[in-house]
């Protein structure tokens, strides 16, 4: 391969990818001593910091006081799956046709590519001009919820900045400005064992789980009715509706924008894990549903864990498994309008959006840190078989990026 920015770009992707750091466990010893190297080779010294064993997170800073500008990527990637129904094998990097294909590809190790090459190619520029701190952080642990990764590095002080881009997949054209919160929780229900054949002698744990799930069910159209999204996030539910639309429509599902656009908008609603009794024959004594709802802006993921106490009472018990609040950075902050122009300046229109899962960008935002979610790939193909990145995607990205630091740091 040459020399050009779109060889360099897929090559380390490639290499990113060949580095298997499949999540559980979440080793990522080997993907942070390349990245360390990699930089080291450039003229960076990076530092490592290990909150759990074998997830250790590289941090580089150049330049010196504010502002500072973080770019983020993790370095962890979920497990491929049944690897025959791979076409390439998962962690091989292969190109093809324009395409790196290998698990993380997409989630994120494109996006850390772009951000590698754009710190390192940046670096004397920002350095030079005197007009802040550009910070490169690779981090661990984000497929299970980023505790030793990027929450650890906030709350330790050693990730705070003054804007921030995270490079997970969001595609060239578009920029994430918010996403849902979480409110996970496990509902419970205890009843009185007897004989399977004498029902009437005993309390069906599982008959009332199931009058349990319903009532949730209508607990939360209920809260759902009364949501008023903040009007800064109209236009991203919009093309967030259109987006998933696309991919539904691709995958032959009969669906609608106002579909979409409910489930962007409101709490959704899924039971995902169910267990109970022990026997056929027996009545069930114990019955339990791990539920997960994701929480738009303008809802307390806590409030709607209190509302189905209350409303569950006498039916099951209800614990909260995870809450997370959902988060969004105002159109109107600085990095926003500048990834924007970015986009504009590679001859796309920039379309903001929200993404109805988490990303490591809440802790920083949480922090009060400004942040945009953007980087190669698209959203849909993350966890998937046979996932790639286009390498006009990485260069698109590249640009943009750059563009934005430059401006940030007023770099000419």
């Amino acid at each position: 391969m040459g020399d050009s920015k779109a060889d360099q770009l897929s090559e380390l992707t490639a290499s990113l990818v060949r580095i298997d750091t499949t999540n559980p466990p979440g080793d990522v010893t080997k993907a942070a001593e390349y990245i360390k190297e990699w930089l080291a080779k450039r003229g960076f010294s990076a530092k490592i910091y290990e909150y759990q064993r074998g997830k250790p997170n590289v941090v580089a800073r150049v330049g010196s006081g504010k502002p500072v500008l973080i770019l983020n990527g993790h370095t962890d990637v979920v497990p491929p799956g049944d690897v025959g129904k791979w076409t390439v094998p998962p962690f091989s990097g292969k190109i093809v046709e324009g395409r790196i294909y290998g698990r993380g590809s997409t989630d994120m190790k494109g996006g850390l590519a772009v951000i590698m090459a754009a710190f390192a190619d940046i670096a004397p520029a920002v350095e030079k001009a005197g007009a802040g701190s550009l910070v490169l952080a690779a981090t661990a642990d984000e497929e299970v919820g980023g505790h030793a990764g990027v929450e650890a590095l906030v709350k330790d002080g050693v990730l705070s900045g003054d804007a921030a881009i995270v490079a997970e997949p969001s595609g060239p054209d578009k920029y994430c400005i918010g996403e849902k919160g979480l409110s996970q929780v496990k509902l419970v229900a205890r009843g009185k064992p007897a004989h399977g054949s004498l029902p009437l002698l005993g309390e069906n744990a599982i008959v009332k789980l199931i009058k349990a799930v319903e009532e949730a069910s209508k607990i939360v159209d209920e809260i759902n009715r009364g949501i008023a999204l903040p009007r800064d996030l109209a236009e991203a539910v919009e093309n967030s509706a259109r987006l998933y639309l696309e991919s539904a429509l691709r995958s032959g599902l009969r669906l609608s924008e106002e579909d979409f656009r409910k489930v962007i908008g409101s709490v959704s609603f899924n039971p995902g894990v169910i267990r109970g009794g022990s026997k056929i024959n027996m009545v069930p004594d114990y019955a339990e549903l791990e539920l997960d709802m994701r929480v738009p802006p303008g809802v307390s993921p806590k409030d709607v864990v209190e509302r189905l106490r209350k409303g569950l009472a006498g039916l099951a018990e209800v614990e909260a498994i995870d809450t997370s609040e959902p988060n969004y950075t105002p159109s109107g902050e600085r990095i926003v309008g500048l990834v924007r122009e970015g986009i504009a300046a590679q001859g796309m229109r920039p379309k903001p959006i929200i993404m109805t899962g988490a990303t490591d960008g809440r802790y920083l935002r949480m922090r009060g840190i400004p942040t945009v979610i953007y980087g190669p790939g698209e959203l849909t193909l993350a966890h998937t078989y046979d996932e790639y990145v286009s390498v006009e995607d990485l260069v698109l990205t590249y640009n943009t990026i750059i563009y934005t630091i430059k401006k940030y740091f007023n770099i000419s």
